[in-house]
């Protein structure tokens, strides 16, 4: 009678360890960016640079706004978002190289564009018009939780010693105000605070040492 009573109760704290392993397991897991593997690049179309808002009135609706509905944008407009930030728009006439719609302090166009998908990170690569994959999962809500529901978020990433970067980011974020204002996009762009917020970001986007997040900039579909 005692083995049969005491049965229950060791079952019971079994099943216990179990589920509080398993739990932990899960909590690892999920604070570890998953690296992505099953993940394909993505070969974006060939931007349309033929449409748009004239550039002053672009101008005169450039604003922020942080709110966005939870709704992708088409590949087209993707790909041309990505090209209007800072994509490749001519060959160089004077030195070796490619020119960008972006400047960039004594032409490093080292500013890398990682853009965050509800399916995962890539890297724009602008020469083929290439997402490529580097972080498996939807991470958008550990870069800002205010823009969780954005259709992307470009994290500005460049290179921990790159004196310039600041600057060179500010073209870029402005070109991507100007292409949201005038396909109608909600667009925000915003530091990432402090050490701990800034740390957070690099470790979501699985970025190398010697590299680090800068600023971050969410566009999408307005909620209403």
């Amino acid at each position: 009678m005692r083995l049969t009573a005491r049965f229950p109760v060791a079952l019971l704290a079994f099943v216990g360890v179990v589920c509080v392993v398993q739990l932990a397991a899960y909590h690892q897991q999920s604070a570890t960016p998953v690296l992505a593997a099953e993940l394909q690049s993505i070969q974006l179309p060939k931007p349309d640079t033929t449409g748009g808002m004239p550039l002053m009135q672009a101008l005169a609706h450039r604003q922020t706004t942080r709110a966005f509905a939870d709704k992708p944008l088409p590949l087209q407009t993707l790909s041309n978002l990505l090209w209007a930030a800072f994509g490749v728009n001519r060959p160089r006439a004077v030195k070796s190289g490619l020119g960008r719609t972006a400047p960039s302090a004594m032409n490093s166009q080292d500013i890398e564009l990682h853009v965050v998908l509800p399916q995962g990170v890539y890297v724009y690569d602008a020469e083929p018009n290439l997402l490529r994959p580097v972080v498996g999962g939807d991470e958008r809500a550990k870069i800002n939780p205010q823009a969780a529901h954005a259709a992307v978020t470009i994290v500005y990433v460049a290179a921990v010693k790159d004196d310039w970067a600041q600057v060179d980011t500010g073209f870029i974020g402005q070109n991507v105000y100007l292409f949201a204002a005038s396909e109608g996009l909600n667009a925000w762009f915003y530091a990432l605070h402090g050490q701990q917020d800034a740390a957070a970001v690099s470790a979501a986007l699985n970025l190398p040492a010697d590299k680090r997040a800068l600023y971050a900039q969410s566009v999408g579909y307005s909620p209403l």
